[in-house]
C-alpha cells in the first residue's frame, strides 16, 4: 500500500513539470507555424509584384506598345515593392515604368502622320526598336533580380 502512495506522490510531483514541458512544446510548435505562415504570406505578396512585372513585360513584347492604363495598373500593383522587396527592386520597377512611358510617347509621336521628314520617322522607329529590345532583355533580368526574394530553399 505504501508503494502505491509513493508512486502517486511521484506522479503528482512530476505532473507539473510534464505539463510545463508539453505547454512549452505546443507554444514552440505554434511559434514555428506562425513563422511559416508569415513567410508564405510574404512570398505571395512578392510573387504578385513579380507576376505584375512579367505581365507588363509580356504585354509590351506582344503589342510592341504599352497603354498608359497598363502602366498605371502596373504602378498600383507594385507600389508596396519598397516594403516587401527593398530599394533595388523598387528602383528597377521605376525604371520599367519610365521606359514604358518613353515607349508610349515614342509610339504616339511615330503615329503622328504630320511628321515631315522621312529621316525623322526612321530615327523614331530606331529609338522605338531600341526600347523594345530593352524590354525584351528585361524578361531575364527581372527573373534574376526577383529570384533571391522568391527562393523557396531558404
Amino acid at each position: 500500500m505504501n508503494t502505491i502512495k509513493d508512486i502517486a506522490m511521484v506522479l503528482s510531483a512530476a505532473l507539473a513539470p510534464i505539463t510545463a514541458i508539453v505547454a512549452l512544446s505546443l507554444a514552440y510548435a505554434q511559434h514555428r507555424l506562425e513563422k511559416v505562415k508569415v513567410r508564405q504570406q510574404l512570398y505571395e505578396r512578392r510573387l504578385a509584384i513579380f507576376s505584375s512585372t512579367m505581365h507588363l513585360l509580356a504585354m509590351v513584347m506582344r503589342d510592341a506598345n504599352v497603354q498608359t492604363a497598363d502602366l498605371f495598373k502596373f504602378s498600383r500593383e507594385t507600389d508596396q515593392s519598397y516594403f516587401l522587396l527593398g530599394k533595388d527592386i523598387t528602383d528597377y520597377l521605376d525604371e520599367i515604368y519610365k521606359k514604358g512611358i518613353d515607349l508610349y510617347c515614342q509610339t504616339q509621336t511615330q503615329q503622328n502622320s504630320s511628321l515631315p521628314v522621312a529621316e525623322e520617322r526612321t530615327r523614331l522607329a530606331e529609338q522605338k526598336g531600341e526600347l523594345l529590345k530593352w524590354f525584351e532583355r528585361q524578361i531575364l533580368v527581372a527573373r534574376e533580380k526577383f529570384a533571391p526574394h522568391l527562393r523557396l530553399d531558404k
